[in-house]
């Protein structure tokens, strides 16, 4: 009897996580997502695309990595990457309160299978556009810039990368870390959006979190600065690669128990 529960249990779960990724992965969720992603990484390094550097030799243009790295390093666009995978992702939680869906989903389902599917499904889905975004701008730039760098000191232990062919796997990597950043800022910003239920409130949410985080973090050490550890993947070592991502990873688990805090008192409330 047990192991027929646990397989059912097992069972439940699976589905739960499935139909949240057939909720998030849309086709118009996605390439909304994939668009808006790709249409900010072009815009922040706009102002070095031209028709005449098309016909331009190699040696001239510049490099997407250096100018993409660049603008991550100084947060002038970092912001709109938060906005772009709050507009899919973060809104479903108002939408789902103000449509009274959630007690029916509760009746197939235990909470903590609910939570964790609706989380794990928005991870996934930022891991995805922030990466494939970023691709579609390097494949968008690479007319009038090149891929690889021009000797920049930058990367770090990802040098040996930065050459035509794997500096998208930088590209890849750099998006990874960025992604990674971003979900714990969306988990904040979905717990605000549980206590005020409106898809404005979920979006500007996430900007404002972003910005609490990077003020109040930005006077500390590089290891505890989310300004500095959004900006790149780490480059000294393969342990400060791991350590950007056991950071991130953390932070999420953190901010997903605020998620769910959030929305266990609103049931125990009665609120839906």
């Amino acid at each position: 009897m047990k192991s027929k529960k646990k397989m059912k249990r097992k069972r439940m779960k699976k589905g739960m996580l499935l139909a949240e990724l057939y909720r998030l992965f849309t086709v118009r969720r996605l390439m909304t997502g994939l668009f808006l992603v790709a249409i900010i990484a072009v815009i922040s390094v706009s102002d070095l695309i031209s028709i005449d550097s098309i016909s331009w030799p190699a040696e001239l243009k510049q490099s997407i990595c250096d100018q993409l790295q660049m603008t991550l390093i100084f947060d002038r666009y970092k912001s709109l990457y938060v906005i772009a995978a709050s507009i899919c992702t973060v809104t479903t939680f108002p939408s789902d309160i103000k449509n009274h869906v959630l007690p029916y989903i509760r009746q197939r389902t235990d909470f903590d299978s609910m939570m964790n599917a609706r989380l794990l499904a928005i991870a996934a889905y930022i891991i995805v556009t922030m990466i494939t975004g970023f691709l579609l701008a390097g494949v968008f730039l690479n007319p009038f810039m090149t891929i690889e760098t021009r000797g920049s000191s930058l990367y770090g232990i990802f040098q040996p990368l930065m050459n035509s062919k794997a500096a998208w796997i930088y590209l890849v990597l750099m998006s990874f870390n960025l992604a990674m950043s971003i979900i714990p800022v969306c988990y904040l910003a979905a717990a605000v959006a549980i206590l005020k239920p409106d898809e404005y409130v979920a979006v500007g949410a996430g900007f404002f979190v972003f910005y609490l985080l990077f003020y109040f973090t930005e006077a500390l050490p590089w290891m505890f600065s989310y300004s500095s550890l959004t900006s790149e993947p780490g480059r000294a070592s393969v342990g400060e690669v791991i350590y950007h991502v056991v950071f991130f990873t953390i932070c999420s688990l953190a901010a997903a128990k605020c998620v769910k805090a959030v929305m266990q008192k609103r049931f125990l409330n009665g609120m839906d």
